[in-house]
């Protein structure tokens, strides 16, 4: 999978980014002939869009997804003090001019879900529709900055001094992060993406990383504002909304608020609620999200492009390798929530393993 370097105000950053097409399930260049889909990851879980890359109804497009900076495999500076949404889609326009992106439909989810939303009211132009899957751009409800909190508190301190770690505390922050994802539900799917992404974020944010985990995971979080009316007013696309119903940090009138200011500011908004989808709802509920993305898309759109077949999500082999079973051939009776840890040289395998993919 492809790098490429930008430089923006707040420092020099190597994006490490995904293209699928129709014809190839990883590739350097779209097809010009097609609709674009950029889409904007969540929190730590640059690959949480596997589902929509794998299939074939959306694969009709070209699918570009780029892990932010603090994310994935992209390398950057460290992330300046007041790092926030602004900064972040300052970021993301670098990305898209370096790689010559034309307007595209967004689709974000959780921490992206801003940082689509500040391009879009910055520069209307390069957008043709938003889809948001559990928004959060709205300022962020307090009980839910605590847990923020309790999260950071727990990760950090696992991380006492450069050679020390608590396996203990890092335990509780995962089951955080599970609670907060997944609504503790932990399916084999989620298992598995929660096991490829566990290393990364230790490579990011172990001890060396703290400051940037503390701006990145927590500071962007609390301290982001909603847009103004007059802000949304600059929109000039549709918007659709999804909502899981068995979200946990975001109650269904979080959503409804964002909506509702949409449609006040003058902008084509409407809401999609997913019954028993937690906050990650595009990953094992993709079956009811992606035909609504994909009408959604070609009612904005001109080109029509044919079916496709015979494609896999670029992240097939890598999650399978980390205990994800389509098939269903090993499954168990045993729901029990499990945090694999890696470190040294097994983590470098994990991370090369995925490059390499």
């Amino acid at each position: 999978m492809p790098f490429v370097q930008v430089k923006t105000r707040s420092g020099k950053i190597k994006f490490h980014y995904t293209i699928s097409t129709p014809k190839s399930d990883v590739t350097e260049k779209i097809d010009p002939t097609l609709p674009v889909v950029l889409f904007f990851h969540a929190l730590a879980f640059p690959h949480v869009f596997h589902s929509q890359f794998g299939d074939p109804l959306l694969r009709k497009f070209n699918l570009v997804v780029f892990d932010f900076r603090s994310h994935g495999d992209t390398e950057a500076d460290d992330l300046p003090e007041g790092y926030e949404v602004k900064d972040a889609a300052e970021d993301a326009l670098a990305f898209m001019d370096a790689i010559h992106l034309p307007p595209c439909h967004f689709v974000a989810i959780d921490l992206g879900s801003p940082v689509a939303l500040q391009i879009a009211v910055s520069q209307p132009d390069r957008v043709l529709s938003l889809f948001f899957i559990s928004q959060t751009c709205l300022d962020e409800p307090p009980d839910v900055c605590e847990g923020h909190h309790q999260v950071y508190d727990c990760w950090t301190s696992a991380f006492p001094a450069p050679d020390k770690f608590d396996t203990e505390r890092m335990m509780e922050g995962g089951y955080g992060f599970s609670q907060f994802m997944f609504s503790n539900n932990m399916t084999n799917l989620a298992q598995a993406m929660f096991n490829v992404t566990f290393p990364i974020c230790q490579k990011h944010w172990g001890y060396p990383g703290l400051r940037n985990y503390r701006i990145a995971t927590l500071e962007f979080l609390v301290n982001r504002r909603s847009q103004s009316k007059a802000a949304l007013s600059r929109l000039r696309c549709p918007v659709k909304i999804v909502y899981g119903t068995d979200d946990v940090a975001y109650p269904l009138e979080y959503t409804e608020k964002f909506s509702e200011d949409l449609e006040e500011a003058g902008v084509d908004a409407s809401l999609f609620t997913v019954p028993g989808a937690p906050h990650f709802a595009c990953l094992d509920h993709a079956d009811e999200i992606d035909p609504v993305l994909h009408d959604f898309i070609m009612q904005n759109d001109d080109r029509k492009p044919p079916p496709v077949s015979g494609i896999l999500s670029p992240w097939d082999a890598f999650l399978r390798s980390a205990g994800w079973d389509p098939e269903g051939a090993h499954n168990s009776d045993d729901d029990d929530f499990t945090v694999t840890y890696v470190s040294g040289l097994n983590l470098m395998k994990v991370v090369a393993q995925h490059r390499m993919h």
